[in-house]
This record gives structure tokens, C-alpha cells and sequence, in this order.
């Protein structure tokens, strides 16, 4: 699965001194429409146009390093980097003294063990809300009021509801007749 960073341009000339990055300054952002003077998106790099469809702003490709591919988006001003996955996004602030001692290896390392640990806690968090929401409480009248919308716990309370006034019935009586 491809990692696509976008950042400022500061950031992007440290990431650059890499050993291992690789210079790819991807496609161009519009193409030409046929029998036309008008210019569109150019969709062939997808994650480009997904960022300039979504922000409404052009990045440009960078380069790579094996699955992270880098964007610029001369508009971020903040230090910081928006690292996306399946088009998640991830913001990291550039913590500059950390590249300063380890390195840029060791730093973008960091980010995505740091990634894929939030990614994890996200789908978790996500499933969980999930559960909370099927989890309704079984309201045994909305087989009567609305029997579209029945989930099979509505039937159950519905039964469990008929079981005890009949039940409560059956004693009301066998203790009028002694």
C-alpha cells in the first residue's frame, strides 16, 4: 500500500537529502482537452487529483522513497506533514531536533510506525462506535408500529413482553377461582 506525504517545501529539501529518495516529479497536475483550448485535472495520478479535487489546490510530486511517495503543497505554511493512507489523513507536526539526531531515516520510520499505530486505534474506535449503534436497546413495540424496521431483538422482547402478560394473566385468574 502506497503512503503519500504532502508538506511545505522546507520540509521536502530535508527529506531530499535521503539517501535512498528518488527523484520522480510525477505527471503534469492538467491535461489538454482534444479539439479544445480548455485544460482539465489530469486523473492519471490519482492520489494528486484526489488532493486537488478535495482541497481544491494543486500539489506537485516530489519524489519517493519505495512505497511513500512525496507531494508539495506550497500553500501549507505550518511545519507539519499530512501523511495519507487510502485516503486518510494523518497531520505530524516536524519535529526538527529528532531529524537532527537520527536522521531521516530513522525520522520517517517514526512516523509511520506512529501511522499505522493510529490507524489501528482509528479502526478499533470505529468498530466500536459501530457496536454501540447496532446495540439498541429491543423495543418490543415497534412490531405493531413499525414492524420495517424490526431487528430480531425486537421480536425477542416482543415474545418475552406476550410470555409475562400472559403468564400474569393465567395467575390472575387461577387466584380468583380459589
Amino acid at each position: 500500500m502506497a503512503y503519500n506525504i504532502v508538506t511545505n517545501l522546507k520540509i521536502i529539501l530535508e527529506v531530499k537529502k535521503c539517501r535512498y529518495f528518488k527523484v520522480n516529479l510525477g505527471l503534469s497536475s492538467t491535461m489538454e482537452v482534444k479539439n479544445s483550448d480548455e485544460r482539465l485535472l489530469n486523473d492519471k495520478d490519482k492520489f494528486a487529483h484526489f488532493y486537488n479535487t478535495q482541497y481544491k489546490t494543486t500539489i506537485l510530486a516530489q519524489g519517493n522513497i519505495g512505497d511513500i511517495r512525496f507531494y508539495v503543497d506550497h500553500y501549507i505554511k505550518d511545519d507539519v506533514l499530512a501523511v495519507y493512507y487510502n485516503t486518510e489523513e494523518f497531520i505530524y507536526e516536524y519535529d526538527k531536533n529528532m531529524l537532527r539526531d537520527k536522521g531521516i531515516e530513522h525520522y520517517l520510520g517514526h512516523i509511520m510506525k506512529n501511522l499505522e499505530t493510529e490507524h489501528e486505534e482509528r479502526i478499533k474506535h470505529a468498530e466500536e462506535k459501530k457496536i454501540e449503534v447496532d446495540k439498541r436497546k429491543a423495543d418490543p413495540s415497534l412490531l405493531t408500529k413499525n414492524p420495517g424496521s424490526i431487528t430480531y431483538d425486537d421480536i425477542k422482547a416482543y415474545m418475552d413482553q406476550k410470555n409475562r402478560e400472559r403468564y400474569s394473566q393465567n395467575n390472575n385468574n387461577n387466584n380468583e377461582t380459589k
